[in-house]
């Protein structure tokens, strides 16, 4: 095994905590969604409804993308997540703000934690050559 294949070991365990974070936290949401409804969820209103679902695919797309492109989809996950929260708390709900946001937000940090690790990886492989 090269030393790179040897160094990237060190790494995986981050990656797939971060991947599994990104499940749970889709999951969950999506258990939410269940067993609320959305129009329970926003209120009554259909104007409501479309801005909610329009900003809960952005964090699930962001997970999706973070498969492919981890970067990108771990700030999709983010801005998603923190939009979310702001919407709510817009609408004097702070509660379902953090249960709908939150999971996302956490999980990106994951990714986040993860990306870290890798550069760091990737610099002490360029100093040791």
């Amino acid at each position: 095994m090269s030393h790179h294949k040897k160094s990237e070991h060190h790494i995986r365990p981050y990656k797939i905590a971060a991947q599994t974070a990104g499940l749970v936290a889709c999951i969950f949401v999506l258990i939410l969604l269940a067993g609320q409804g959305i129009p329970n969820i926003v209120g009554k209103g259909e104007k409501q409804s479309i801005p909610f679902i329009i900003l809960l695919l952005l964090p699930f797309v962001g997970y999706i993308v973070s498969w492919y492109k981890e970067f990108t989809g771990v700030l999709m996950m983010i801005a998603g997540g923190i939009m979310l929260l702001i919407f709510f708390i817009m609408k004097g709900d702070a509660a379902t703000g953090i249960k709908y946001g939150l999971p996302f937000i956490l999980a990106a940090g994951i990714f986040l934690l993860h990306i870290s690790k890798r550069t760091q990886l990737k610099k002490s492989l360029h100093r040791n050559i």
